[in-house]
Order: structure tokens, then sequence, then C-alpha cells
């Protein structure tokens, strides 16, 4: 992974807007909303949070030496002192795209994923809480050659039976900007067996664009990636799991024809809803199509609506996209920047996808901010996102 040319043939093929206005590991002013419990201590912007099965609130907050995990049970008034994950001081490297994880399961295990300068450059860990976060076990790497290859841009996701799927990007059979790098993944039940372990997905995948991981209504794990197809042309694919051991079918999202010799760092959404039907956010440069799209498909992936176009981009760059599913209500959610504020914007659905409210504008900071995401609490939706002048701030999507 050569983060630092990538960056540079991004800001030549799409302009240096694309990456200003975006955290990359940027520090959150420690008065900010949500940290009051982090004195003197320097909050990276990335923070990740998921809800638990009573409805509590888990954040992974990372600073430049420490991951901790703290809990909120007033939607984000307030927060319980930080846990450390760790105990060692560790460099770490949570950026938005390279971000750090969490996810809770129905009996309140909670997981953390975090990217720091470990074995490797690039070493993701796993650590376990079984006590509803008062400790946790001692991080292990996910990957089983972390010792001589890099291992990021970790996702987890907890399915119907408690079973912990992680996935993510590697580099133990190559690490070139030109042909990408692998997807492996692991799952353990909740006793901590491991049940598959170190498993190669797919290969020649962009190398710095994030997963995006959801089930099916057949339990099987659902993933979307950015591909590098023939002629270095980088689009989306769609990737279903098959019982254990009998691999996965694939799909082509969209063609959008994006040639383009690195990787944007603009990674795909994806929401699996109750009914089955699947809808996948992202954003293109191709000669296709440019933009931020939606599409959605009711057979399982094996086609998809035409893509609908979402965001602004006659006068400000739209991206980062975020969806969710919550019984007949879609949400999308991304990010616009003019050059000044960054705004959230989001669009909604009632009928599964079918029809589409007004563009509507959450929240705006002048500030470096996240990216923004969703979630829920099986009841309503909620925006959870943080910028260093206002904080972290979890916003209810009425």
């Amino acid at each position: 992974m050569r983060l630092t040319r990538s960056i540079a043939a991004v800001i030549v093929a799409l302009g240096v807007a694309i990456l200003i206005g975006c955290a990359a590991g940027v520090s959150s002013h420690d008065s900010a909303a949500g940290y009051a419990r982090y004195p003197d201590l320097a909050v990276k912007l990335p923070v990740s949070a998921a809800f638990g099965p009573d409805r509590k609130l888990w954040r992974v907050v990372s600073t430049d030496d420490r991951v901790y995990v703290d809990y909120s049970t007033d939607y984000g008034k307030s927060f319980s002192p930080p846990v450390a994950v760790h105990a060692e001081r560790i460099p770490i490297r949570s950026r938005s795209e390279y971000r750090s994880q969490i996810a809770v399961d129905s009996a309140g295990r909670i997981y953390v994923a975090y990217p720091a300068y470990g074995l490797q450059p690039w070493t993701t860990y796993l650590s376990v809480s079984d006590d509803q976060g008062r400790h946790f076990s001692v991080p292990e790497p996910l990957s089983d050659q972390a010792g001589s290859a890099n291992s990021f841009e970790a996702v987890l996701a907890i399915d119907g039976r408690d079973h912990l799927y992680a996935f993510w990007h590697d580099e133990r059979e190559s690490a070139s900007e030109e042909s990408g790098n692998s997807i492996y993944y692991s799952v353990r039940d909740p006793a901590g067996n491991v049940i598959e372990s170190n498993r190669k997905l797919a290969e020649g995948v962009c190398s710095c664009c994030r997963l995006a991981l959801d089930f099916d209504i057949d339990g099987q794990s659902v993933l979307v990636f950015r591909n590098i197809y023939p002629g270095n042309i980088r689009d989306h694919e769609l990737a279903k799991a098959a019982p254990v051991g009998t691999g996965w079918s694939r799909t082509r999202v969209s063609v959008d024809e994006w040639r383009i010799e690195a990787c944007p760092t603009d990674g795909p959404a994806l929401a699996v809803g109750s009914d089955g039907r699947y809808h996948v956010a992202w954003f293109t440069q191709g000669s296709a199509r440019q933009g931020l799209y939606y599409a959605n498909s009711s057979d399982r992936g094996q086609h998809f609506s035409n893509p609908m176009p979402i965001g602004d981009t006659n006068k400000k760059l739209p991206g980062h996209p975020d969806v969710i599913s919550l019984g007949q209500r879609v949400v999308l959610a991304w990010s616009e920047f003019d050059g000044t504020t960054t705004e959230i914007m989001i669009r909604q659905s009632n009928d599964r996808g079918d029809t589409w409210s007004r563009v509507q504008s959450l929240a705006e900071s002048n500030s470096d901010s996240d990216f923004p995401f969703l979630l829920s609490d099986g009841q309503g939706i909620f925006l959870s996102w943080n910028s260093q002048t206002e904080g972290y701030r979890l916003i209810p999507v009425e």
C-alpha cells in the first residue's frame, strides 16, 4: 500500500478539493463536545460508533497512541469515562477511510479493531470485551501474516447468530498500486472459536477504499468493494457468500468505467433491508457517469436498478456516502464540500428505495470533519458525525 503516491495521483486526477475537508487523522480539540473525559489527549477525528442491544451507544475513540471505548446512555449527550483497549502505547493510524471499528453483539460483547504501527507499518489488531467494556483482551493481529504484510481498513459486523465477521485489505500477495491487493476475512463464534480463519475472498482490489459489509436475510455475508477490472477500471463489485466452504458469487454493481491508476480513497456503502433488498451507494469519476450514485437490487445482487445520482456536483464536491435500511425506510447520507463548509446531506425513502424525498441538509461545519455514518438502535435512525470545532454529534434523522 503506497498511500502517499495514491493521494498524489488522486489529486492530479480529481483536483485538490477531493481531499480538503476530509479527515486524515487531524486531532479534535479537547474542549469539543463529547470529549470532556479526554483531557490533554489528542483525539483523532475518525470516531466509530454502534448501538448495543439495550440501545446504549458505544464509541471507539482513537488518540495518537491509544484506542479507547466509552458509551452513552442518553444518545450522545454525555459519555462514560473512557476505557483503554490496550495497555501498551503504540502509534495509532486511524484515519477516516482507515478507521478503528466497533461492533456489539446481542449479549453486549464488544469487539474493537484498530490500525496501528505494529508488526508492519499497517497492522490491524482485534480486542474483545466480555464484561460490558470494563476490560479488553490482549489485542491480537487479525492477519496471520501480520509479521510480513500490511493489513488495514478492517470492517466488523455481527450476524444473527452473534458470529463476528472481520474483513480487511491484505498485502500478502501484492502491494502494487496498479494491481491492487487482496481481501481476507475471518469468522469467530461468541465463545471466541475461529470458524473461518484468514480466507481470501478476492485479489486485484483497489487498495485504499473502505469495504462495506452487511448480511442477507438468509444469514450470508455480503460485501461491496472497489475492484480493479481490466484496463485499470476501478468500479464496484458485490460479493455474496455461499454456505461455508463453497465460495462466493460476485456481481459488478455498475459499469462506470472509471480508469485511474490510483486509489480514490472513497469507498462504498451497503445496507440489506429486512425484505432482502440490497441498497448500495458509491462515488465515481468514470467516463459513463461522475459523482455519487445509489442503486438497489431485489434479486440478491444479481441485477441492480439504474444508478440514481445524488449530491450537488455543480458547485460542491459530494462524497463518502452511507446508507441504512429500517423496515420500509431507507436513508442516504453523504458529505458536500464547497471549499469552506462541509455539509452532511440526506435523502429518505419510505418505500424501500422506490421513491425519494428532496435533499435535506442535516449538519455542517467549517472545521475539519470526519465522514458521515448512519446508525440505528432498532427504532430510529441517527447520523453519527465528528468535527473538530463542534465535536461528536449524534443527530436523529426525522
